[in-house]
C-alpha cells in the first residue's frame, strides 16, 4: 500500500466516525447541542427515545408473527408501529411532547392489555408489562401516572382472573402464573413510583438551587438590583427589539464617601435603587451597572418617553431627602438617553451613553443628554 492510501485512511475512518456521530446525533438529539438543554428540550428528547423505542420493537415483532401466520397480532403490532412512526414525525416537526407523549402511551396501555389477553405468542405477552410502570409515571407524572397505573393494574386483574371464563379466545393462564404476574406488576409499579417520586424530588431541588445561583450570579447584592451581567444577558436575549437606555450616574458621589463614610455611600445606593424602582413604567429593567451607575431599559419607548421618564427618576432624586445618622443629604444624579436595537448595537449603545453622561457632567451635572 502506498504512503498516501495509509495516509488517507485514518482521515476516512475518521470521517465516517463523523457522520455517524452527526446520524445518531440527528436522531436521537434533533441536533440539539447538551449546552441549551432546558426541561421542556429533556422531555422532548426522551419522547423521542420512547417513540423510537417503540417502533423498533412493535414493526419487526409485527413481520415476526405474519411470518407465523398470526394475524391478528401481526395486523396489531404494525396498526401500533404505524401509530408510533406518525407520532414520530409529528413531534420532529412540533416538538410538541406533550401530545406525542400521549399518542405513545394509550396506545401502549392497549397493546399491552390486548397482549395479556390473547397471550402473545405461545402465552408470553404479559412479559411486556413490566415496562409500563417506569414509561407511564415518566410521561404522565407521580400524580397522573399513579391513578392511570391502578386502573392498569384493575384492569390486567379483570383480563387475568374474569376474561377468560367469559371469552373463549381470551389466553387461559395458570392459577399461580396469574397471581405471579400480578404480584410481580406490582412490585414494579411499587419500586418505580418510589424512584420517579425521588427523582422529581431531587430534580426540583436541584432546579431550586440552579435558580437560585443564577439570582445570586445576576443580583448586585448590596442593592438587591440586576447587576452588569444579569442586565447584559437580558439585553442580549432581547437582541433585535428596539429599546432606550438611560444610564444614571451620581453626582459627586466621591465627595459622599469621603465625607460621610463608605457605609453611608452604601444608604445612598440601596435609597436610590428603591427611589428609581418607583418611578419605573411597567416592563423596564434596572441594573446597578458598576459604582455609583444605574443602566435603565426601556422596553418600546419613544425618545419623548424615555426623556419624561428620565425627567420623573431625576426630580424625585432631587428632591428627597437622604437621612443618613440623623443627618439630611442631598443629591442630584447625570442622565444619558440612547436607542438599542439592530442599528444601535449594545456595545457601541453603551459607549454612546457613557459620552453622553460626561457631557451632562461638563454641562453642570444634574441634567439629560440625549
Amino acid at each position: 500500500m502506498s504512503e498516501v492510501a495509509r495516509g488517507c485512511q485514518p482521515d476516512a475512518q475518521r470521517d465516517n466516525k463523523n457522520l455517524m456521530q452527526r446520524c445518531v446525533h440527528h436522531v436521537f438529539y434533533f441536533g440539539l447541542s447538551g449546552e441549551i438543554f432546558s426541561e421542556q428540550i429533556r422531555r422532548t428528547l426522551l419522547v423521542n427515545l420512547f417513540s423510537i423505542v417503540c417502533i423498533v420493537f412493535t414493526f419487526p415483532l409485527g413481520i415476526a408473527a405474519l411470518y407465523r401466520s398470526n394475524t391478528w397480532l401481526a395486523l396489531v403490532l404494525l396498526c401500533f408501529a404505524f401509530i408510533f412512526c406518525i407520532n414520530q414525525f409529528y413531534l420532529r416537526r412540533t416538538r410538541n411532547h406533550e401530545i406525542c407523549a400521549n399518542i405513545i402511551i394509550y396506545p401502549l396501555y392497549f397493546l399491552m392489555l390486548y397482549l395479556v389477553f390473547t397471550g402473545g405468542v405461545n402465552g408470553t405477552g404479559y412479559v411486556w408489562i413490566f415496562c409500563v410502570p417506569a414509561v407511564s409515571l415518566f410521561i404522565q407524572g407521580i400524580k397522573r401516572g399513579v391513578i392511570e397505573m391502578v386502573i392498569f393494574t384493575l384492569l390486567l386483574i379483570v383480563i387475568l382472573y374474569f376474561f377468560a371464563s367469559v371469552y373463549g379466545f381470551a389466553f387461559h393462564y395458570d392459577e399461580d402464573l396469574r397471581f405471579r404476574v400480578i404480584a410481580s406488576f406490582i412490585v414494579v409499579f411499587f419500586l418505580s413510583t418510589i424512584y420517579e417520586y425521588s427523582m422529581s424530588r431531587f430534580n426540583k431541588a436541584l432546579h431550586e438551587s440552579s435558580k437560585q445561583l443564577k439570582e445570586q450570579a445576576e443580583t448586585d447584592p448590596l442593592t438587591q438590583l440586576l447587576n452588569r451581567r444579569g442586565m447584559q444577558q437580558r439585553l442580549e436575549e432581547a437582541e433585535g427589539a428596539e429599546l432606550r437606555l438611560v444610564l444614571i450616574d451620581v453626582d459627586y458621589f466621591k465627595n459622599i464617601n469621603d465625607q460621610y463614610g463608605h457605609d453611608c455611600g452604601d444608604f445612598i445606593l440601596r435609597s436610590l435603587a428603591r427611589l428609581i424602582q418607583k418611578e419605573l413604567p411597567e416592563g423596564a429593567w434596572l441594573s446597578r451597572w458598576g459604582g455609583e451607575e444605574f443602566l435603565l431599559a426601556l422596553n418600546d419607548a419613544y425618545l419623548g418617553q424615555a426623556i419624561e421618564v428620565a425627567e420623573k427618576i431625576r426630580q424625585a432624586i432631587e428632591g428627597y431627602d437622604f437621612n443618613y445618622d440623623e443627618q439630611e443629604i442631598r443629591i442630584t444624579a447625570s442622565f444619558g438617553i440612547v436607542p438599542l436595537g439592530t442599528d444601535h448595537p449594545l456595545a457601541l449603545a453603551l459607549k454612546a451613553a457613557d459620552s453622553l453622561l460626561y457631557k451632562a457632567k461638563d454641562a453642570g451635572r444634574n441634567n439629560i443628554c440625549v
